[in-house]
This record gives C-alpha cells, sequence and structure tokens, in this order.
C-alpha cells in the first residue's frame, strides 16, 4: 500500500519545487505514471501556476468543475499529470507538461487550437475477442481499434475516442526523449537496434534507450516544443 503523505524533502527532483518552505507536499494518487513521472494537481496549483496558497483552496475550485486535463474534468487534487498532458483552465488558460534538460517539468502555456492534440504513447497492444486490437497508453488510457498496423512504441492522436493520426516508430521519425542524460532533447530516429537508438538532433548523433523515446511527428513535432 502506498504511503498517504510525501515529505516536500523526498519529493521527486523532476518536480519544480521549493523544498524548505513546508514539510508536507501533496502525493499524487497511484497510477499509470511512476512518482518521479507525474506532478499532482494540487502541486501544480499551489507551486507551480501559484494560482493557490493552500489544498483547501485547490479542492475548493477543482469542486467547481472547471479544471480539466485532456479534455476530462478532474476533481481530485491528487490527480496526476505526465508528460505532455494538457491542463485547461477557465478563460482559455492552456498548458502542456513538458521536461527541461535537467529533466524537472516545466508547464508552458500553449495555444488554445493545440489543446486538442494530445499525443498518446503506444506501451502495449491486446488482441481481444473477435480479433479486436486494444490499445494501452503510457497515461493509463486504452481504445479499441482496427488499425492492425500500430506497434508497441508508436504514438497516435486521438479525437473522440478514435484514431486521428498515426506516428510511427520508425526510421525518420521526430522523437522528443523523455530520460536519461539527454532528456528533453528533439531529434530524429537514425536507426532501432534492439533496446537502443540511434538518433541525430543538428548536425551530431547520439544513441539511447528505446524507453526514453516519444515520437511526436513525421517531419516535425505535431505540438510546439519550446527548445531548451
Amino acid at each position: 500500500m502506498s504511503k498517504r503523505h510525501l515529505k516536500t524533502i523526498n519529493a521527486p527532483r523532476s518536480w519544480p519545487i521549493e523544498r524548505k518552505n513546508k514539510f508536507w507536499i501533496t502525493r499524487p494518487n497511484p497510477g499509470p505514471h511512476s512518482l518521479k513521472e507525474s506532478l499532482p494537481l494540487g502541486v501544480i496549483f499551489t507551486d507551480i501556476l501559484k494560482h493557490t496558497k493552500s489544498v483547501r483552496e485547490v479542492k475548493r475550485v477543482l469542486n467547481q468543475g472547471i479544471v480539466l486535463i485532456n479534455g476530462n474534468v478532474r476533481k481530485d487534487h491528487k490527480f496526476p499529470m505526465g508528460i505532455f498532458d494538457v491542463l485547461e483552465l477557465p478563460g482559455d488558460e492552456c498548458y502542456r507538461l513538458f521536461y527541461n534538460g535537467k529533466g524537472k517539468f516545466v508547464l508552458e502555456e500553449i495555444d488554445k487550437k493545440e489543446k486538442d492534440v494530445i499525443l498518446f504513447k503506444v506501451v502495449d497492444r491486446r488482441i481481444l475477442k473477435k480479433k479486436k486490437l486494444q490499445l494501452n497508453f503510457s497515461n493509463g488510457d486504452n481504445i479499441l481499434s482496427d488499425e492492425k498496423d500500430i506497434k508497441t512504441g508508436d504514438s497516435v492522436i486521438l479525437g473522440e475516442r478514435k484514431i486521428k493520426e498515426i506516428l510511427k516508430f520508425d526510421k525518420g521519425a521526430t522523437i522528443y526523449l523523455t530520460g536519461g542524460k539527454h532528456v528533453s532533447m528533439i531529434g530524429k530516429v537514425d536507426s532501432i537496434e534492439g533496446n537502443k537508438i540511434l538518433f541525430n538532433s543538428g548536425k551530431k548523433k547520439y544513441d539511447t534507450l528505446k524507453k526514453y523515446a516519444f515520437v511526436v511527428g513525421k517531419d516535425k513535432p505535431r505540438i510546439t516544443i519550446k527548445d531548451e
């Protein structure tokens, strides 16, 4: 059973928070993301956006049903946001979660035109009854699909629970790195060899583990990503 509380000093280094001004901080609910790969809404409101000063204020805001994550209303202050998730607030205020070059989360404001472009990384696929394909995503979501050529490692863009676009994890794909020493770097895949990939960024070539690669586009990223 997971602990209910989290000491601020023990919070993941990926959380961009001050660690000396309070003893406890909100622990995200268990879910698809590990502790270091997610940020709870409570921390986002009080420590990142600074829209509220206490958990009580966060709960009051969330209970109004005006806060959306990836288009879904969320009322739990412990709900975890993960990489590329979109936070939508009243007044056309929209943010997407990224990493910076030091592996810390950054919440970047985005144009509201991009709020519906949600990237989902396929981490597992299963054949169900009647040969239906179930795709499981890195954020814990899943859908049934007739697209048989989608593989683990590919990314998709959804609309109304249907696949609008498939981004293949192949040579030439544009990727964003979510871990390792090259975290937050954008590059193009040169080759995939076992659990490693070779990629280029600018005129330089690098290698990293395949699990860190998140396909974000074909010729270029499908979302706006600021250079770090």
